[in-house]
């Protein structure tokens, strides 16, 4: 039987969904991208009341039919995509969650936005600075929900401290730190070599929106991380997360000078850095450093706020500090479903969420300022008049 390439349906079955929720406040998202990532987003979905999966897509087959077969087991019937743009053209959804690789964020969020689409897109929000100035005012001119995914504005642990922090509980805030560190970029090796994908893998469509191509490469699909083409490695992929975090702490902004060094990967053909440590200073006297490791033997993730009148620390394992204990349980177990369920509401009553482009983009901006760093082997600024970067 011959398929067709860009979409088919599959229309059996199928039981109700969230009966307990009116029909015109059910939301139905389509999720493009269900690698790794994007399976997470659609199990957190598919356990949130009155969200319907209306379409998956995915250049790799088995990571499609699997991702839309769970769909189907919890009575959800999903349209199953080949083309990205054809999900987004789907008159049905109500909004787009885009977790593909970094390379395709940038294109993916403005196509659903002039679609009238509301998007959740993943961190990082795009390779360069200028895609981000671009997609802050595309957001601007829009009336859409966009909800980025850095999942610590939603955590009521970081809600709560950025409150106290505010309210003056560690007094002028100074410095802030800022470390994360992975084993993920080991894991990625460990799959390099002599990988045959025995499904369809559509690498022509999967690469399509890279500035470079390359004749058919498994290891690229798995590894896109480590590639500059596709990705600002673990800079962006793992610093994003950590320092929005300490915006959100500090309410830190724009920055002014990036100064950053960073060691790239031994393995051959890889070309993003591995290690790397930035110092970022802000108008307001506020300097900020952080270290991001990719060959780390566990995660570990910190932010650690000084200010004149104390400190707070806060890692996923807990809190410490010199103001009483949070109300709320520490771990940031839970941040992905916390946030997916502030965007499907700020999509029902077309409220503001919690993590805009406009509020995002300075983390996701000072990461791609620091590979920049690392690069010319100087600072960078960020000149706010003519809201660009200088080398």
């Amino acid at each position: 039987m011959t398929v067709n390439r860009r979409v088919f349906l599959f229309t059996a079955g199928g039981a109700a969904i969230s009966a307990q929720v009116p029909p015109s406040k059910r939301v139905t998202v389509g999720i493009i991208g269900v690698g790794s990532r994007g399976r997470q987003l659609l199990e957190a979905c598919l356990a949130l009341p009155g969200v319907r999966i209306g379409a998956v897509c995915e250049t790799y087959e088995p990571r499609l039919f699997g991702a839309g077969f769970l769909a189907r087991e919890k009575g959800h019937r999903p349209r199953y995509y080949r083309i990205y743009s054809d999900l987004i053209a789907d008159g049905d959804l109500d909004a787009v969650l885009i977790a593909t690789p970094d390379f395709w964020h940038y294109r993916m969020t403005l196509e659903a936005l002039h679609a009238r689409k509301d998007v959740y897109v993943e961190q990082p929000l795009c390779l360069s600075w200028q895609e981000g100035v671009e997609l802050r005012d595309a957001e601007r001119n829009s009336r859409q929900v966009v909800q980025v995914g850095s999942q610590r504005r939603s955590s009521p642990l970081y809600i709560e401290i950025a409150a106290r922090i505010a309210e003056g509980a560690v007094g002028r805030v100074q410095m802030a730190q800022a470390a994360s560190a992975s084993s993920y970029l080991r894991s990625g090796v460990l799959r390099r070599g002599g990988v045959k994908f025995r499904d369809p893998l559509n690498f022509p469509d999967w690469q399509a929106a890279a500035v470079t191509k390359v004749p058919y490469s498994p290891d690229r699909f798995l590894n896109w991380r480590f590639y500059s083409v596709y990705a600002g490695g673990p800079v962006t992929d793992l610093g994003v997360h950590v320092l929005d975090g300490v915006h959100m702490l500090t309410g830190a902004s724009f920055p002014s000078r990036v100064q950053a060094s960073g060691v790239r990967s031994m393995e051959e053909g890889f070309d993003t850095t591995e290690r790397a440590g930035l110092v970022v200073e802000y108008a307001n006297g506020l300097v900020t450093t952080m270290s991001v490791n990719g060959t780390a033997a566990k995660l570990h993730e910190n932010a650690l706020i000084d200010g004149e009148g104390g400190r707070i620390e806060l890692n996923p394992q807990g809190f410490t500090g010199s103001v009483s204990r949070p109300s709320d349980d520490p771990r940031l177990s839970d941040a992905t479903r916390r946030h997916l369920t502030n965007f499907v509401e700020c999509v029902r009553n077309r409220k503001r969420p919690n993590a805009p482009i406009s509020v995002t983009f300075p983390a996701t901006l000072i990461c791609q300022m620091g590979n920049l760093s690392i690069a010319a082997r100087q600072s960078v600024r960020w000149d706010a008049a003519t809201v660009r970067v200088a080398v």
